[in-house]
């Protein structure tokens, strides 16, 4: 009797270890793809209440990545345990009520951030066997600091130096919307892996165009921040920045990333602080340049899908005015001889030269028409062009009162995924006639490296009859970020549904 005394005072004890050790979250009764395409904000929600766990989410993606992506070669590492341990540790807070700010979102990370034990390769055969990073990168400290779960590295272009993504050491990247086009680059792995649910969240990175380019191919939302608001580099060209599905997750996850860092000196100070909510646009005036002057055709369908993205703002309330900013592809010289005369440029020309048996046929184009870029003439065009052009911008656009930019992200969305992988291979056709360039000129994006202060949000407009996503770019006064969220919210309200609140893909075949 005695002992069974005992055992009833312990009862309540037992009661409680059950309740802090036995998992509490319910059991999903979404569909595996339903987990993998909800949005980080709906994630967040459901982790809250219990009703969801990061392990689930986590568990189906990798699913997902396992089973697809030998068809679009998104994902070069994965790091599955490293993310489950992690995946775990956010489920514990999420019970103990002290989750951090992303916790538990899967992010896949483009190989340019450097991560504690993982290898960085750049794309390249010549990286193949580098050494494990010895520490983390700035932004990778504020994604570990912000419960990010981190799962698989995405594929780039060899030294992040094109806008198709493919190289000798992991192939060729497909985007999910059409496998015989590109979803991009530089941070085509990245943006690929996100149209395919393979992640909730993506980070990429921008020297030319390489988050927006992408994003436009793939639906996206991308934001290339101003220099400085992302801990990145010293180069003045590159920013880092998110990829998401939606503009509340790019909105919550450029909270996450942005503000100082002490590993960065070039990082701002104080953080900015994105809204949770951002007003309506009645009666904001907006430039939209079409870039018919640029100095090669534009294709039929980003006319057409740009005419109507402006049909769209202006039934928000904006008023839209064309103005002719002077960019010209001619000066895309200018620009690449500015950027590949920083140390980004001399460290990949320098091991392009030892080793020209392994390099791809696009960075021998750019060793041999580059590499003896450097000389103070051709950083002093660059800067001049810069100042030229920043001066005239404020001119016919900001001191005139308007709020915003807008101009198509590329000239045309019909780039194939191997483009320039032999000499053949190098026709992009537009309105039904052949082009010959490199592909850097089909996009409108890298003229905002060189203005590198001014923010600028790829936001989707519409769908072509081949099934590839068009996008535009916002662009806002230098370092005026809020200003052209606040155009890209209300855009999300008016944007096609590439991807649904429910986690269904949208217009997606």
């Amino acid at each position: 009797m005695k002992e069974y005394k005992i055992h009833l005072a312990l009862f309540p004890v037992f009661l409680l270890l059950i309740f802090v050790y036995v998992p509490t979250f319910a059991q999903s009764k979404l569909t595996n793809e339903e987990l993998c395409y909800l949005p980080a904000t709906e994630l967040i929600r459901l982790y809250h209440a219990k009703k969801l766990s990061p392990v689930d989410v986590l568990k189906a993606q990798i699913e997902r990545i396992e089973s697809q992506d030998h068809a679009f070669n998104s994902v070069t590492f994965k790091h599955y345990s490293e993310a489950l341990t992690q995946a775990k540790e956010s489920e514990r807070r999420y019970r103990n009520g002290n989750p951090r700010l992303l916790e538990g979102i899967t992010c896949a990370l483009k190989d340019d951030v450097e991560v504690k034990g993982w290898r960085m390769t750049m794309g390249s055969l010549i990286r193949k066997n580098v050494t494990q990073s010895k520490k983390d990168s700035a932004l990778t400290t504020l994604l570990r600091e912000a419960g990010v779960v981190m799962h698989v590295q995405t594929n780039v272009p060899e030294y992040y130096c094109n806008l198709v993504t493919w190289n000798w050491l992991f192939g060729i990247s497909r985007n999910p919307w059409n496998p015989m086009y590109t979803p991009g680059g530089s941070s085509g792995g990245s943006a690929a892996a996100l149209a395919a649910g393979f992640s909730t969240l993506a980070t990429g990175s921008d020297m030319g165009g390489s988050i927006r380019f992408p994003a436009a191919m793939t639906g996206l939302y991308g934001f290339k921040p101003p220099y400085g608001r992302v801990p990145s580099s010293l180069i003045q060209y590159e920013s880092l920045g998110p990829l998401a599905r939606n503009f509340e997750d790019l909105n919550l996850f450029q909270q996450a990333i942005s503000g100082p860092s002490p590993q960065m000196i070039s990082s701002l100070r104080p953080k900015l602080i994105y809204h949770d909510n951002y007003g309506d646009i009645r009666g904001w005036r907006i430039a939209y340049d079409p870039m018919d002057k640029w100095g090669i055709p534009i294709d039929k369908t980003v006319k057409k899908a740009m005419q109507q993205a402006i049909k769209n703002l202006e039934a928000l309330g904006a008023i839209v005015e064309e103005v002719d900013l002077g960019f010209r592809a001619r000066d895309f010289e200018t620009y690449a001889r500015g950027l590949f005369s920083t140390s980004i440029g001399h460290f990949c020309f320098n091991e392009a030269e030892k080793n020209a048996h392994l390099i791809t046929p696009y960075i021998k184009v750019l060793v041999n028409n580059y590499a003896k870029t450097g000389s103070s003439q051709h950083i002093s065009t660059a800067e001049d062009w810069i100042e030229f052009q920043s001066t005239q911008i404020q001119k016919k656009v900001f001191l005139k009162g308007f709020k915003a930019i807008i101009m198509p992200t590329m000239c045309t969305p019909y780039v194939v995924a191997d483009m320039g992988s032999t000499p053949e291979n190098t026709i992009v056709t537009i309105n039904d006639k052949p082009h010959s360039a490199e592909t850097w000129i089909y996009a409108f994006t890298w003229p905002w490296n060189m203005l590198g202060q001014y923010p600028v949000i790829n936001v989707p407009i519409d769908l072509t009859p081949e099934n590839i996503p068009i996008g535009m770019q916002i662009i806002g006064n230098t370092y005026d970020d809020l200003v052209i969220f606040q155009v890209a919210s209300n855009w999300s309200k008016v944007a096609p549904a590439f991807y649904q609140s429910n986690g269904v893909k949208g217009n997606r075949e």
